[in-house]
């Protein structure tokens, strides 16, 4: 231990005396336990999200809910599992009641939340309403403000976050229901995720309780916060449920055992990111062994010191192995206590992001020591070869000035040939199997490229015989000194070959991606479609005005209309499309029409995309036009139908009906005509606008103009022009470029100065024999190029395996089904896998603008004057 002590005390002294480098050395080790003690934390601290309430507990002791006809009422601990015998048209209780049945001195406040349609300066939305005081003192917990004020009075409320846009704001008075009640939003919340979380919070007596719907035992609709003196027991639950409450005990549920382990999860999940880590602590022994390979050779006169007093190769091992013990410490304990600080303080951030609040924090103290204990090993990795040559240190040549004999070896490839067939062999074969296990064999190549990095070095100095003099000095220089080069060129390799799987994986994904902008083509080819059902009529105007003053006069826009209410709430209606009508379409595309649109003879020519005499004729009789006739029967059509914001079953819709196909594919599944709906007792209200090919062809310029108006109009509306465009990979490239050049750049130089700083005594002997000032640069700038070159080229050609394999891997297996704007249910197949794309773009960079950036840089930071030889007094 004494040895240990003295050699971390000289350690210290030279970490103080070469800051710049230490900092760089922290830096390295310090950032990545940072980073990862900051994801472990922001993913695992606020702890599951839960999911056993109906509604959030906050500050209350309980929660009830009920009615007087309630019978057999059962439930488990958390309020879910609830057996009840709700009878006919239950009678809420009343606050007398509920206080009644509650222990005395209990405080009691009623809430209440349901689905309602609210009108918005900018259209239509759906969204969760609760109705309660946020100003009690039982609602803490519950939310947090963030912005305005909270609701103190009726037909004020809260946003949350999340449902928060320029039409919802602070200021903006918002109509709730049929009868247009009014709600004036003062301010933004943040809310708990416990049961659904609601998109805005009305104070009491801003909506009448007969809105919200009858009670119902599951939903929790309708309900009281508890505030009792004594806690609610088990005891206490199983009374009220015989008189007809569900009961929802703080008591009750923290003393209830969970109901899961959530071990098994953070087991796998652990398992799935070894790979991921091993990697990244491969890279940072990597990056930071030059610079502790810097270091040795600074302190050579100092090793040499050691020995010659004594010092056995054991102790100048120690002494080295010490520098990694004291950064690795020095760099981990911070970092993770700085990713651990900020995702702490990130927590308000985080929950903007996430839009809505996060769970008490609690930071997984044994996944960050984790962590931080790889951050040590890491630094003593890396810091491993260096010492083994610290051990090896000729102190007579040191001392002397001579350079010492280099001991490296190209050792037998043998083992690494092996290693890297069988790893990349695993790599293909893991194609169809979790990415993890893409990451182990991958991580397999990448260890045994690492131990033939010294062979392949050693290969190309012998290939660099008759290059021009500053190559051939690097190259020699380079298999001369494989213990420095070969950990430079092995980081450079290992982030290569990362963002080389990257981007064939990526670029992959977005050549099998079909010719259209939004994945699958959701109208005729070359139309032009605007679909949202939220706008008013109003609204609905000035879009068509948007467009008529961008199209040519004359030209008809194809309106579609869908069913409503007498007051006009959307009805879904779902159109069968098979003879089993086992076909439903959900309740999720852009014109909630489920297939049915109402218009004219234009919207029927767009449909079947032709003329059609005989579909006229019917349509015109009042007939129903059904593109799949399979469905039709007996002259006639079963249509389904629900009101958007559900509170009951409605009437299943029989209409005459004729089949007739479309040319092509329809884009609809069946059209009536607006009388239709109107004497069945239905109205409608417009839906899609539609610009017909057949009639004209909007260029990309004008429905670029035209989205931009529509979109200052209203945020609810859709625009898309189908006209085939090919994938971007803009964004693709800029970010693998730039970390390419930060890391490719970054390894090269840092490799780069300790090659020079090592090669002075060559460009001492240079100097003497005349050379000229331009040679240092061209040799420094032979150097970086070497060391980018190699590693990139490996690392690209080593990469192409796990990149293919990802993107066969990240292709699903499965059908896709996808709702049109029409509200037709499309199944798409699955991708092809024999799709492979390679980004060639990205591999130019990486093999050859940034080797020749590498060597640009080196030359031009490079002072052009050679140093003189030091006379030496023998």
């Amino acid at each position: 231990m004494s040895g240990l002590s003295a050699a971390l005390r000289i350690s210290r002294r030279n970490a103080r005396r070469s800051k710049w480098r230490s900092a760089l050395i922290l830096a390295m080790i310090g950032l990545p336990v940072a980073l990862v003690s900051f994801v472990l934390s922001a993913l695992f601290g606020p702890g599951p999200v839960p999911d056993r309430q109906h509604y959030p507990l906050g500050q209350a002791d309980a929660l009830v809910t009920g009615a007087r006809e309630w019978t057999g009422v059962t439930q488990d601990a958390w309020g879910n599992r609830i057996a009840a015998q709700p009878g006919n048209d239950p009678t809420p209780f009343t606050p007398a009641e509920i206080a009644a049945a509650l222990a005395p001195g209990s405080r009691i406040v009623p809430f209440a939340q349901a689905d309602f349609r609210y009108l918005t300066p900018q259209g239509y939305d759906i969204g969760q309403i609760r109705q309660v005081d946020l100003n009690d003192p039982m609602s803490r917990g519950t939310f947090r403000l963030t912005e305005g004020r909270l609701p103190t009075a009726p037909g004020e409320a809260v946003v949350s976050a999340d449902r928060l846009a320029p039409d919802t704001a602070p200021g903006v008075t918002l109509f709730v229901g049929e009868k247009r009640r009014p709600l004036r939003v003062v301010g933004v919340a943040l809310f708990d995720l416990t049961g659904t979380p609601p998109g805005l919070v009305a104070f009491p007596g801003s909506l009448p309780d007969a809105a919200f719907g009858p009670v119902h035992p599951e939903l929790m609709s309708r309900g009281w916060l508890v505030d009792s003196p004594r806690p609610v027991t088990w005891a206490d639950v199983r009374r009220l449920n015989a008189r007809g409450l569900v009961v929802v005990s703080r008591t009750v549920v923290e003393a209830a055992p969970p109901d899961e382990a959530p071990s098994r999860v953070r087991v796998s999940s652990l398992t799935q990111s070894a790979p991921w880590v091993a990697i990244m602590l491969l890279e940072v022994v990597l990056l930071a062994g030059p610079a502790f390979a810097m270091g040795r050779l600074r302190r050579s006169r100092e090793f040499a010191l050691v020995a010659v007093q004594g010092g056995s190769p054991a102790h100048l091992r120690t002494i080295a192995l010490a520098d990694g013990l004291l950064f690795g410490v020095a760099a981990s304990l911070p970092g993770a206590a700085l990713g651990v600080g900020a995702a702490w303080l990130a927590r308000p951030l985080l929950e903007r992001r996430a839009g809505y609040l996060l769970g008490p924090f609690a930071a997984p103290w044994a996944a960050v020591a984790t962590a931080a204990a790889l951050g040590v090993l890491a630094g003593l990795l890396a810091a491993l070869a260096p010492a083994v040559a610290a051990s090896r240190t000729d102190p007579v040549a040191v001392l002397s000035g001579r350079r010492e004999r280099g001991r490296e070896r190209a050792g037998r490839p043998l083992l690494g040939i092996v290693l890297v067939v069988a790893g990349t062999a695993a790599t293909v074969a893991s194609a169809d199997h979790e990415l993890g296990w893409i990451a182990t064999s991958a991580l397999v190549t990448q260890l045994a490229l690492v131990a033939l990095t010294p062979a392949l070095i050693a290969a190309v100095a012998r290939l660099a015989a008759r290059l021009p003099l500053p190559l051939r000095f690097a190259a020699r220089d380079a298999v001369r000194n494989r213990g420095r080069t070969a950990p430079a060129v092995a980081a450079v390799m290992t982030a290569v070959v990362a963002l080389t799987a990257v981007g064939v994986t990526w670029q992959s994904r977005l050549a099998r991606n079909p010719a259209y902008a939004q994945s699958h083509p959701q109208a005729p080819a070359g139309a032009l479609w605007i679909a949202g059902t939220n706008l008013t009529p109003g609204l609905w105007d000035r879009v068509r005005s948007a467009v008529r003053e961008e199209v040519p006069a004359g030209v008809p826009l194809v309106e579609a209309r869908t069913l409503t209410s007498r007051s006009g709430v959307p009805v879904y209606a779902s159109v069968p499309d098979s003879a089993s009508d086992v076909s439903r379409v959900e309740w999720s595309d852009a014109t909630e029409s489920g297939g049915l649109l109402v218009g004219n003879d234009d919207l029927l020519r767009y449909v079947l995309r032709r003329d059609d005499p005989q579909a006229v004729a019917a349509f015109h009789e009042g007939k129903a036009i059904v593109l799949n006739p399979v469905v039709v029967r007996q002259g006639q059509v079963r249509i389904d139908v629900s009101p958007a914001v559900a509170r009951g079953d409605s009437a299943p819709l029989t209409l005459p009906a004729v089949g007739i196909r479309a040319t092509g594919e329809g884009w609809a599944r069946a059209v009536v005509a607006p009388e239709v709906a109107a004497k069945n007792g239905y109205g409608t209200a417009t839906a899609m606008l539609m610009v017909d090919p057949a009639d004209f062809r909007v260029p990309r310029a004008t429905a670029e103009r035209i989205t931009a108006k529509v979109e200052r109009i209203s945020g609810k509306a859709i625009v898309r022009l189908e006209a085939p465009e090919a994938p971007d990979d803009t964004f693709l490239l800029v970010v693998l470029g730039i970390a390419a050049a930060v890391l490719v750049l970054g390894m090269t130089f840092v490799a780069t100065m300790l090659a020079t700083a090592e090669a002075r005594p060559d460009l001492e002997t240079m100097s003497a024999v005349g050379a000229a000032p331009r040679v240092k640069r061209a040799v420094v700038a032979g150097q970086a190029l070497v060391i980018a070159l190699l590693g990139s080229a490996t690392g690209v050609l080593a990469g192409f395996a796990p990149g293919i394999a990802a993107a066969r891997q990240a292709v699903p297996h499965h059908a896709e089904v996808f709702l049109r704007p029409d509200g037709v249910q499309v199944t798409a197949p699955a991708d092809d896998t024999s799709t492979i794309a390679i980004p060639w773009l990205l591999v130019g960079l990486l093999v050859v603008a940034l080797p020749l950036l590498a060597a640009l840089g080196g030359a031009v930071f490079t002072r052009s004057r050679l140093p003189l030889p030091r006379r030496r007094i023998t």
